[in-house]
């Protein structure tokens, strides 16, 4: 009996060293740097990625690389003078998988220097984030820079938010309410996450993990095939576009947020509507039809570009009441294969124009 004692207190004191030694190790140099660290946005500091790649959408090699902020882009200028320009979005403005030249918000700086040199334009985006996450960046870290500007590029990941996760429910039922739902437990270990990398490290795996054997995978190549078709019965698509109605006040109210946000800062918020590859007419390159091509079960191009738009219309007519800047994305960017490797995200040539119809569509207000 006294040696089974001796083993379980052997083994609970090595498991003890060994986590503080993995904790000062990560105080020290943590080679994982997560996004997420416990209920606040964790952003990677001067971090660099490189990813060998085989598909010609893309660079053979591709280099990301992120500022002292955080950030795509260059360093803040120390000179006077600049229009400083901050965007805001997720997955399809961080354009994580394309090279930091061929980005749209680098390639929309690199257009608008040539009328105007003293430009800086920042790439704040970040994959998975909807309205909820921007408006707790915008406050905690996009303000803080004191730009001029920012562009917000919104709409497909808040399709069909009918709940708020945990991290959505901390900034807006607020931290109290949140945890008096959340267990003791749950609210000890994620206070722990605040001030440790270990806890952190086992909290971001298990999202991983419970994400993976969820099969929720993104940023895929998409092959069109024009004989992958879905036909819905318009009784069954409008009975689909009718609960979206349900989620657009809330919508919109999000969006008001961020722009009475930028507004006290003295910022001027620039809304951008969200493209689509699906939609209508044929896509040039594979002769798909993108309005039949099935997306996902249940759901195909023309169903898809119909929920989306019920939100870039919200956005349209916000700016409209509200007389912010807008930039109708969403009917400037052609539908093409060319542009996208899957329904929203851009290819190399898809994110080059897309910045270039930023830069020509900004020059009307910028000054």
């Amino acid at each position: 009996m006294i040696k089974i004692w001796k083993s379980i207190l052997y083994v609970l004191y090595l498991t003890i060293f060994i986590v503080i030694a993995l904790e000062i190790i990560l105080q020290i140099y943590n080679p994982i740097p997560f996004r997420i660290k416990g209920d606040k946005i964790s952003l990677p500091i001067n971090q660099s990625y490189s990813f060998v790649n085989e598909y010609p959408c893309f660079d053979s090699l591709i280099i990301h690389k992120k500022n002292s902020i955080g950030f795509r882009g260059e360093e803040m200028p120390k000179e006077a003078g600049y229009t400083k320009i901050i965007t805001v979005g997720g997955s399809t403005t961080e354009c994580f998988f394309i090279s930091d030249d061929k980005a749209w918000p680098q390639v929309m700086q690199t257009e608008l220097r040539k009328d105007k040199p003293k430009t800086w334009v920042n790439n704040a985006g970040l994959n998975g984030h909807s309205s909820f996450g921007h408006l707790l960046l915008l406050n905690d870290v996009v303000l803080k820079q004191k730009p001029d500007y920012v562009y917000f590029l919104v709409g497909v990941n808040d399709m069909d938010r009918q709940d708020l996760n945990q991290f959505d429910n901390r900034m807006v039922l607020g931290k109290s309410v949140q945890m008096e739902q959340n267990g003791w437990l749950k609210n000890a270990f994620l206070t722990l996450t605040n001030h440790s990398e270990v806890a952190n490290l086992v909290y971001n795996l298990s999202k991983a993990m419970k994400a993976r054997n969820q099969a929720i995978f993104v940023d895929k190549i998409v092959a069109l095939n024009p004989k992958d078709t879905l036909g819905i019965p318009s009784e069954k698509q409008n009975e689909i576009l009718s609960k979206q109605q349900l989620l657009l006040p809330a919508y919109r109210g999000r969006l008001m947020k961020l722009i009475q946000a930028c507004r006290a800062q003295g910022v001027k918020p620039v809304m951008l509507t969200q493209p689509l590859l699906m939609g209508k007419g044929l896509d040039p390159v594979t002769g798909t039809d993108l309005a039949k091509v099935k997306v996902s079960d249940g759901v195909n191009g023309a169903l898809y570009w119909a929920k989306l738009e019920l939100y870039n219309d919200v956005m349209r007519q916000l700016c409209q009441d509200e007389k912010v800047e807008l930039i109708d994305l969403a009917a400037l960017m052609p539908k093409t294969s060319e542009y996208f490797y899957d329904p929203m995200h851009f290819t190399n040539a898809g994110s080059i124009h897309v910045g270039q119809i930023l830069a020509e569509s900004s020059r009307r207000f910028l000054k």
